[in-house]
C-alpha cells in the first residue's frame, strides 16, 4: 500500500536536512541516528513515487556510509525492481557494509519474480569483490533469486567457485554465505541443481572445518549441507552416519532429519543413532519418523514408555513425552496396554499446573482410540482453571460426540474453548448449530468469529447477515488493523447471507482504514445492488517511530522474559536492523504487556510463537507493521508473527533450529543471547510471568 509522507516524515526531514549543514560536534551521533530515522520513516510509507523515495535516492548517495548501507537497504525492502539502478551503483560503494547490504537488497528488489536481470549485476561484482562480508552476501544473494534453468546452473557454477580462496577452502563467513545461496537455491528448483560438481562440493561442505576459533560459521554452513543433501536424496547410511556425531545440534538434526530417505534395510541403525544422540532436536526427528510408520508391535511399545511419566531422577523433555501420547492416537496391536497407559497419563490428577500437556494430549489420543474411557475422565479436564486444558477437553468432546459438554463449553470465558466447542458442534449438528454459530459471532476475538462465519457457510437462518453486520461493526470499533481476517470473513458470509437490506449499513466501510476491507464492501455492494461501488479507504497512522533517544536506548538494552517455573531468556534486540518493530516489542516489553502471557504455539524444531492476549493466532496488537527483512532465523533469532506482506501482529516467535526458509520474508527483531536451555523447554502454554527491560552498558 503506497502513502504520501506524512507531516511528521517532512519534519524529520527537514531537520535532518538542517542538522546536516552543521559542523561536526559531539552531537554527531545523534545526527545519524536522526537522518537513520528519516530513512526508516520514508521505508515505512512504502513509496513507490514521491519525496519519500527520492530521499531515500538521495540518502544512498550520502556522505556517511552508516547512512548509504541503511537507505540501500531501505530501497530493497522496497521489493521493486524499479529502484534496481541505485542498487547495482551501490554494489561498488568504497564502504564493504554498503555493498553487502546492496547485494541483498538487489536481491530483495525482485523478491518473488523473474531475477534474471539482477543475475549480471551480482555475478560481475563478485568477479573483483575481496572483502568476506561484501562476498558473502554475494553468495547467498545470487542463489536467492528466482531463476530459468540455465541461470540456476550459471549460480550454481559462481557459488562453487566462490566456495574456494587461493585453491583452498574460503573462510567461514564466507563459506556460511555460500552455502545460504546452495541452499536458496535448492529449494528455489526443487534440488534439480544439485548433482554433479555442486553435490560432490556439498559433500566436502558437510565437514567444513576451517581451523578458526569460531565454530558458528562452521556448524551453519555442515548442516546447510547436509540438509540440501538430504533433500536431495544423497545422504547415504554412512554420511548420516557423521552428521549425527557433529558437535553441534543443528548439524545431528539435520542429519536425523532425513533417515526416511535411506533404505528400509539401513533405518533401524540410523535411528538408533538419533535416539542415542543426547539432542534432543535430533531425538526429535527420530521421534518423528517413528511417528510416519505403521503402529507395529514394536513402534508402540517405544510410543508407550515414552508417554509414560519418567521416574523423579530421569529428566525427559515434556516435547518429547507429548510427541509419543500422540502417536499413540492410532491404533497398536496391543490396544490393552495402549489404553492403559493413555488413561494413567490423562487422568485429572496427572494435570500438572505447568506442564498439563501430556495429560490433555492423552485426553484427546484415548478419546480416537477408546471413546468409552474417556466418559469418566473428561469431567476434571472440562473443569480445570487452565483455559489450555479445557481446549483440549473440547476437542476430546467433539471426537466422542458429548453435545451436552460441547454447549457447556460455548459460554466459557475463553474464546480459545469456545472455537473449539464450535468447532465440534458444527462438525456433529451441521446446520442445527447455525443458532450457537450466530451467538459466538457477539464475541470480539478473530479465531471465534471466523470459526463462526465459516460455519455458517449456507445458513438458512434469516437474521444470519444481520447478525454478521453486527460483529462486523463490533469488530471495527477499535480500528485494528490485525482483526483483517476475521473482517473479511465476515464480509464475504454476508455477502452470502445478506442483501440490499443491509447495503446502508455497509456503505461507511467504504472508506474503512483497511484498505482490502473497503475492497470488499464495495464487492459486496455490487453484488447486492448490481451497480458499481468504489473503495475510498483512509489508512491509520503507522506505528510511531522511537525518537533518537530512543534508538540509543534500545541499543544499550536487554529484554528479559521471566518464564513460569523460573527460567529467564535474554534477548538482545536489533534496533538498527528492525527499527519498527523492535520498538514496538520494546515498548510492550517495558510496558508489561506480555506479562501474563503464553507462547500458544509449540511446533518441534521449528519455532515457539506467543504475545497474543487471546493465546491464538488472529489476535495481536492493534495496528500492522511493516517487515523489515534481511536478517537471517539462525537457531535463537527472534522474530515477528505475520499472515502476509507487511502484517506484523506484535506477536514473537523464537527459531528452536536454523530455519533458512523463513530469510527475507519474516522479520528478526533479536537474538536470546542467554537462557536457549529455557526456550528449548518451552512448550505450548509456557506463560510469561513478567517481561525487564535491564540496561546492558
Amino acid at each position: 500500500m503506497t502513502r504520501l509522507l506524512n507531516g511528521r516524515i517532512l519534519l524529520v526531514l527537514t531537520t535532518v536536512s538542517v542538522a546536516s549543514c552543521a559542523p561536526a560536534d559531539a552531537n554527531r551521533a545523534s545526527r545519524s541516528n536522526a537522518a537513520f530515522l528519516s530513512i526508516v520513516a520514508a521505508e515505512d510509507a512504502r513509496p513507490t513515487g514521491g519525496p519519500a523515495l527520492v530521499r531515500l535516492h538521495i540518502l544512498a548517495d550520502s556522505d556517511s556510509r552508516f547512512i548509504r548501507a541503511a537507505a540501500v537497504r531501505a530501497l530493497g525492502r522496497l521489493e521493486n525492481p524499479d529502484v534496481a539502478d541505485s542498487l547495482e551503483r551501490a554494489l561498488s560503494d568504497p564502504a564493504p557494509e554498503v555493498r553487502a547490504e546492496a547485494a541483498n537488497a538487489l536481491a530483495q528488489a525482485y523478491f518473488g519474480v523473474s531475477g534474471g536481470e539482477a543475475l549480471g549485476p551480482l555475478l560481475e561484482r563478485a568477479e573483483v569483490e575481496h572483502d568476506l562480508t561484501a562476498r558473502a552476501a554475494l553468495a547467498s544473494s545470487m542463489g536467492r533469486l528466482v531463476l530459468n534453468a540455465v541461470d540456476a546452473e550459471r549460480v550454481s557454477d559462481a557459488l562453487i567457485e566462490m566456495s574456494y580462496a587461493h585453491g583452498t577452502d574460503a573462510p567461514g563467513e564466507l563459506m556460511e554465505g555460500v552455502a545460504l545461496g546452495i541452499d536458496a537455491l535448492s529449494r528455489s528448483t526443487g534440488a534439480d541443481v544439485v548433482h554433479g560438481r555442486l553435490a560432490r562440493r556439498l559433500d566436502a561442505l558437510r565437514l567444513y572445518a576451517d581451523g578458526s576459533v569460531t565454530r558458528q560459521h562452521q556448524a551453519r554452513v555442515r548442516a546447510l549441507a547436509v540438509n540440501v543433501l538430504g533433500s536431495a536424496g544423497l545422504l547415504d547410511r554412512e554420511r548420516m552416519r557423521i552428521a549425527l556425531r557433529d558437535e553441534n545440534v543443528v548439524v545431528k538434526t539435520a542429519g536425523a532429519r532425513w533417515i526416511e530417505m535411506l533404505p528400509p534395510d539401513q533405518r533401524g541403525e540410523a535411528l538408533r543413532q538419533a535416539m542415542f544422540s543426547r539432542s534432543v532436536p535430533a531425538q526429535t526427528e527420530g521421534l518423528r519418523f517413528i511417528l510416519s510408520q505403521p503402529r507395529t508391535a514394536r513402534t508402540c511399545e517405544y510410543l508407550i514408555s515414552g508417554a509414560q511419566a519418567p521416574p523423579p531422577d530421569l529428566f525427559v523433555p515434556v516435547g518429547l513425552r507429548v510427541l509419543s501420547i500422540d502417536g499413540l492416537a492410532k491404533a497398536c496391536p496391543d490396544l490393552i496396554a495402549q489404553r492403559d497407559v493413555l488413561s494413567t497419563v490423562a487422568a485429572p490428577d496427572q494435570i500438572d499446573s505447568i506442564a498439563w500437556q501430556p495429560a490433555s494430549r492423552a485426553l484427546v489420543a484415548l478419546a480416537q482410540i477408546a471413546p468409552a474411557t474417556v466418559v469418566d475422565i473428561l469431567p476434571g479436564h472440562v473443569g480445570h482453571s487452565n483455559p489450555f486444558v479445557r481446549t483440549y477437553a473440547a476437542q476430546a468432546a467433539s471426537i466422542i460426540g458429548d453435545r451436552s459438554v460441547l454447549r457447556m463449553l460455548l459460554t466459557d470465558p475463553a474464546s480459545n474453548v469456545r472455537t473449539e466447542a464450535l468447532r465440534g458442534l458444527t462438525r456433529l449438528d451441521g446446520r442445527a448449530a447455525d443458532r450457537a454459530a450466530i451467538e459466538q459471532l457477539t464475541i470480539v476475538d478473530p479465531q471465534l468469529v471466523m470459526t463462526a462465519s465459516a460455519a455458517l457457510a449456507g445458513s438458512p437462518e434469516p437474521d444470519a447477515g444481520a447478525a454478521l453486520a453486527d460483529a462486523l461493526d463490533r469488530m471495527s470499533v477499535e480500528r485494528r488493523e490485525t482483526f483483517r481476517d476475521a473482517r473479511r470473513a465476515l464480509l464475504d458470509r454476508l455477502k452470502e447471507l445478506g442483501g440490499s437490506e443491509l447495503s446502508e449499513r455497509l456503505i461507511p466501510y467504504l472508506s474503512d482504514y483497511d484498505p482490502l476491507v473497503a475492497q470488499d464492501v464495495a464487492g459486496v455492494l455490487e453484488a447486492w445492488e448490481g451497480r458499481r461501488y468504489f473503495p475510498t479507504p483512509i489508512p491509520p497512522e503507522s506505528i510511531a517511530l522511537p525518537t533518537v533517544e530512543d534508538l540509543e536506548e534500545m541499543a544499550r538494552s536487554t529484554v528479559v522474559l521471566h518464564m513460569q517455573g523460573g527460567g529467564e531468556i535474554h534477548m538482545a534486540l536489533h534496533p538498527y536492523e528492525a527499527t519498527t518493530n523492535t520498538w514496538r516489542f520494546f515498548q510492550q516489553a517495558r510496558d508489561g504487556d506480555f506479562n501474563g502471557l503464553t507462547f500458544h504455539r509449540w511446533a518441534p524444531n521449528f519455532v515457539i510463537q506467543g504475545g497474543s492476549p487471546n493465546a491464538n493466532e488472529y489476535y495481536g496488537d492493534g495496528p500492522f507493521s511493516r517487515d523489515e527483512v534481511g536478517m537471517h532465523h539462525w537457531r535463537g533469532s527472534v522474530g515477528i508473527s505475520t499472515r502476509g506482506h507487511d502484517t506484523g501482529d506484535g506477536q514473537i516467535f523464537v527459531n528452536l533450529l536454523d530455519n533458512t526458509r523463513l530469510d527475507h520474508q519474516y522479520t528478526v527483531i533479536g537474538m536470546v543471547t542467554d537462557g536457549l536451555d529455557v526456550v528449548d523447554e518451552v512448550n505450548e502454554g509456557g506463560m510469561i510471568q513478567r517481561t525487564e527491560v535491564r540496561p546492558t552498558r
